[in-house]
């Protein structure tokens, strides 16, 4: 075919509209380099596609601890892949372990450089899809919350209360002390949360329930937790102090007085002749507590005389002798008279004992009595009771394992049956 063909001359035509086509994208690519680096800053496109949710989505009792409080700025990392949010629509994406740095108004990737607009007339949300994040120089369970108040920013860590108390009891107590005293300081800092969450939290106005020290409760986050402290909050899960059907707020200390204080005990001399007196029994050789109720007060006492054996009501000697509980624990010889120890009405406003927590336990207490021998309702009971949603989630976990047993049992019958048939 000649060179001047029609069909050759179409197929030129062809090749230099695609030269120039791949060469305007060039060019078109290069000036949108130089545009991107020299144009200012502005927010990124809505990203669809996020690895997680804004917050923990397993949240029964979501809490909301103040970790840091109208900064000019903070850092923060998260353990996984995660994303920020305004709301429920992401803002961008975010990298494992790398430091990302926030000002009202901008967040920046610390490496880079790389910076991201953020709207602050609304939290920003923080999360990893494992919802593990670091912030104030410590790993934390759950979520991050960025709230902007002028030219500041206040951090807040968003999580379930069960897993907040995880962080709680082994920054309180040492994870090495007794089960049993763990378990009592488990329920404490449960009921203490639980009393100051919302609307009656002393920082509502900063916007967060509490704060991780001594103001409210040390919260150390995940790097103090143990596995027996876990266990602790595990078992006791969701039991908190109420007095007069009402939470009742479980404060604690690490020691409430001199010894007899730290267990909360305490000792008076009864003369011969009065216990002669009130209980009937002449020449006293013994008097010992026969039986406690299960609020650990003494229900019967024995008075062994030389002639006859009386057993009384422990309540009303109690009154009689105008001790402050009935929780005698013991009565012992005290020269010619009688020595009764007997648990103190309370602590009050100083509540449970660590250290005396701990020597109980080791002593065989359990967490129950442990927690009755600090709180005690006006007439000495103790109330210890399920959290509310708790009460829900439990009702119909019993009523799901009857169903189960129930279609168990009526296939086990129609087995039988079959068999019978044969």
């Amino acid at each position: 075919m000649p060179n001047g063909s029609p069909r050759l001359a179409q197929t030129k035509f062809y090749l230099l509209i695609t030269a120039l086509i791949v060469l305007s994208a060039d060019v078109f690519g290069i000036y949108q380099d130089v545009f991107a680096k020299s144009a200012p800053v502005t927010a990124q496109p809505k990203v669809t596609y996020a690895p997680c949710y804004p917050y923990p989505p397993d949240m029964v009792y979501p809490i909301r601890i103040g970790l840091a409080t109208r900064v000019p700025s903070c850092h923060f990392a998260l353990w996984a892949d995660g994303a920020a949010f305004a709301g429920t629509t992401v803002i961008c994406t975010l990298k494992p372990n790398v430091i990302y740095t926030v000002t009202p108004g901008r967040l920046t990737e610390y490496a880079t450089g790389k910076v991201t607009v953020l709207p602050t007339d609304q939290r920003i949300s923080i999360a990893a899809n494992d919802y593990r994040a670091w912030a104030a120089n410590r790993w934390y369970r759950g979520s991050l919350e960025l709230a902007f108040v002028g030219n500041r920013v206040t951090v807040i860590n968003l999580l379930d209360l069960e897993n907040y108390l995880r962080g709680v009891v082994p920054s309180e107590m040492p994870s090495s002390w007794h089960i049993e005293a763990l378990k009592s300081q488990a329920v404490a800092a449960r009921s203490y949360a639980a009393v100051h969450m919302g609307d009656n939290s002393k920082w509502r106005s900063e916007g967060f329930d509490l704060v991780p020290d001594v103001r409210d409760q040390a919260y150390k986050g995940l790097a103090a937790e143990a596995r027996s402290t876990n266990l602790a909050v595990d078992s006791t899960r969701a039991l908190v102090l109420k007095d007069a059907n009402k939470l009742k707020a479980g404060f604690y200390r690490a020691t409430v007085g001199d010894a007899e204080e730290n267990l909360n005990m305490r000792h008076k001399v009864v003369a011969d002749a009065t216990l002669e007196s009130l209980t009937g029994v002449t020449g006293i050789v013994g008097c010992t507590v026969k039986q406690w109720d299960g609020k650990q007060n003494a229900l019967s006492i024995q008075v062994m005389g030389k002639k006859k054996t009386r057993e009384v009501s422990g309540i009303a000697l109690a009154q009689r002798l105008g001790l402050s509980t009935a929780g005698i624990l013991d009565v012992s010889p005290n020269g010619n008279d009688w020595m009764f120890t007997y648990r103190g009405p309370g602590n009050g406003s100083r509540g449970l004992s660590q250290h005396g927590a701990n020597t109980l336990a080791q002593n065989g207490w359990n967490f129950m009595q442990i927690l009755g021998q600090y709180y005690q309702d006006n007439n000495g009971n103790l109330a210890i009771d399920y959290l509310d949603k708790y009460k829900v989630i439990r009702a119909h976990y019993v009523y799901a394992k009857r169903q189960a047993a129930l279609r168990k049992a009526s296939a086990e019958q129609e087995e039988d049956d079959d068999k019978a048939k044969e």
